[in-house]
This record gives structure tokens, sequence and C-alpha cells, in this order.
């Protein structure tokens, strides 16, 4: 008998609950649209130089003068190291007294030609001394240009007796001192690195390179603003410009390079410092948006109420994005067009049918 009365019991509570989602109530209900914003994205950044040098020297001898200061700030051109160069001048010398001494020899050697082939036209020598002065006068001009080369080469060593910056940039630490001797195989003396204007590379995802900016490269660089955040959490004064994509993805991450270049004229970013990097579209980004009152917090997730075209209302999870004002950005899970409840959801069951009031 008992059991007879839990069953009647669970048939009314059952026909109760049909009764209750087939009642339809009126809420306010909003229509999913796309609106432009001006979200943006956060990566991890590196900062790498534009160029960078590692100084060596060309020619062996000691080291006479350390011109610079560690970690200073040169010019392109500025003398950094100065090494023992008389052997050098000496080479000089030699080299340029043997141009000259070949020179003399050549004029002679011409000289002796043209001789030969006017006694030819008077039948006064043999074609075979006009061959043998030709031979001659060609022997002095080859002889004269080894000299001239050997003079380049020995003009060449002197100039890199000085050991000049190749570009403007900023000095580490020397390596090696005044009073050492140095070789071509000495290696690095010391480090020279570009800081302004300076490269900071960041990795994009195809996803986000085809929501953002339609996954165009061009578009990328024409219409992306990027803006730095420092490890203090504190934002960098300037804005970027995008400069360059790497010309492969990366396989394992499915993302590309990208590098931005910056001014750098405070010099706060420096070379292998990592920082936050924050992209955003110039003109904008269609992204599904809906208030902020339509999207609840469960405890799988956020979720809305979405009216069916049969009126039903069913609860969807949906992906939350930034908040644009008092709009809450979706970024998957609803699209542009569908009706969600946007007030008022405790009133709401699975099934129920749910109607707009009348204004």
């Amino acid at each position: 008998m008992k059991m007879k009365k839990t069953a009647g019991l669970c048939a009314l509570l059952f026909a109760a609950s049909l009764l209750c989602a087939a009642e339809t109530v009126k809420l306010p209900l909003e229509t999913v649209e796309n609106i432009k914003t001006s979200a943006s994205l956060v990566f991890p950044g590196k900062v790498c130089a534009v160029q960078q040098v590692d100084i060596v020297p060309q020619v062996s001898g000691e080291i006479k003068e350390v011109v610079f200061t560690n970690g200073a700030i040169v010019e392109a051109g500025t003398i950094l190291y100065r090494i023992d160069k008389l052997k050098y001048q000496a080479a000089v010398k030699n080299a340029r007294a043997l141009v000259t001494e070949r020179k003399a020899k050549k004029a002679y050697a011409e000289a002796a030609y043209q001789r030969h082939l006017k006694l030819s036209g008077l039948k006064a020598v043999s074609e075979d001394a006009v061959e043998n002065a030709l031979s001659e006068r060609d022997r002095a001009q080859a002889d004269l240009e080894a000299a001239e080369a050997d003079l380049l080469v020995a003009e060449d060593n002197l100039e890199h007796c000085e050991i000049k910056a190749p570009i403007r940039g900023k000095l580490g630490t020397t390596r090696l001192t005044q009073g050492n001797y140095v070789t071509p195989q000495s290696g690095t003396l010391v480090t020279l690195v570009q800081t302004q204007p300076i490269r900071v590379r960041f990795s994009l995802s195809n996803s986000d390179l085809i929501s953002m900016f339609g996954g165009k490269s061009r578009t990328l660089r024409e219409k992306g603003a990027v803006k730095v955040i420092l490890p203090n959490g504190g934002e960098f004064p300037e804005e970027g410009e995008i400069e360059y994509t790497d010309n492969l993805v990366d396989e394992a991450t499915d993302t590309i390079r990208v590098f931005a270049l910056f001014k750098n004229e405070e010099r706060l970013l420096r070379p292998g410092g990592t920082v936050g990097v924050e992209l955003r579209n110039k003109g904008g980004v269609m992204k599904t948006a809906v208030s902020q009152t339509a999207v609840m917090q469960g405890t799988k997730g956020a979720y809305v109420w979405v009216v069916g075209k049969d009126g039903a209302v069913r609860k969807r999870p949906v992906e939350r994005g930034a908040a644009e004002g008092d709009r809450q950005i979706i970024e998957s899970g609803l699209e542009a067009g569908e009706t969600v409840v946007l007030d008022g959801v405790h009133k709401v069951k699975e099934g129920q049918k749910v109607i707009a009031p009348e204004e």
C-alpha cells in the first residue's frame, strides 16, 4: 500500500514538472550581435638586438691601448682598440717600394717593346725578338699588379691595427686588456649591440592571426598596434610597430614568430630581457557579444540560456572573453542572431517556453 502511494506521488511530481515546463514565462530577451571591439591579447616576449657584433682582431699583435670604457655607448667608426702597428707600417713601406720598382721595370719593358716594333718595321730585328720584348712587357705588368695587390693587403693590415666599432651601440666588457697579444684566433674581444631601435619577438597563434587580422601578415603589419609590459608590470611608454613575421610556422605549437620594432629612446629595453607584449587591431575586431547580465557562472563554467526556434530555453556553455563596457565578449558558444535570456534567469528551467514581455 505504501509503495502505491509513493508511485502515485512520483507521478504527480512528474506531471507537475511537465506542467511547469509547459508554462510560458515573460522575460527580457536579447539578440546576440557582433560588435567592433578593441580587445587585445597579451603574449610573452623576448627583447633582441637588431644588430649584434662580436669584435674580433683581424691582425696579430700586442694590444697597445683599450680606448673605450666598459659599458659605453659608441658611434660607428669609434676606435675601440689599438694594436702595435710597427711591423705593419714597415710592411706597407716595403710594399710601396716594391710597387715603385715594378712600375720602373714595366715602363722599361714597355719602351723596349715599342723600340722592337719600330725596328721590326725596318726589318732590323727578328719576329722572335719582338715576341720576347712583348713577353717581358707582359711579365713586368703582371709583377706590378702582384706588387700592388700586396700593397693593398699591407695597407689593410695596418688599418686593422685600429679596431673600430662597425655600428652604433652599447659595448659590453672587454675580455682582454692592454699588453695582451692577440691573433685572429683569439676570439671575441668585446660584444657590441645596437639598442636603438630594438626588437621584441613574440609568437602569435594561427588562430589569433586569423581572428584578429584575417590570417594576413600584411594586415598585421598595417593594423597591428603593439605595446610592451615591463617585468615590473609597468607599461613601456612607447608604442611599437610590427616589423615583420617569420617565414615558417612552428609545427609543435602552430605559432608564427612576430617581430616588433621600438625606438627605445630611454634604453629601458635590453637585449635578452623578457617582457609582456600587448597586441591589438587598430581598426578593432568584430566579436560576438551579449550583455553581461545574460552570462551566468556555474560549477562547470560560464553559460547562457538560449531561446530556440520553438521558444524553449536551453542552457549552453560559453567561453568568456574580455569585457567591453557593459558588453561581454563571447569567444565561443554563441553566434550572432541567436536569442538569449537577458535577466531573470532564476525563473526559467530547461525546456521552458519564454517570450519577451510586451512593451
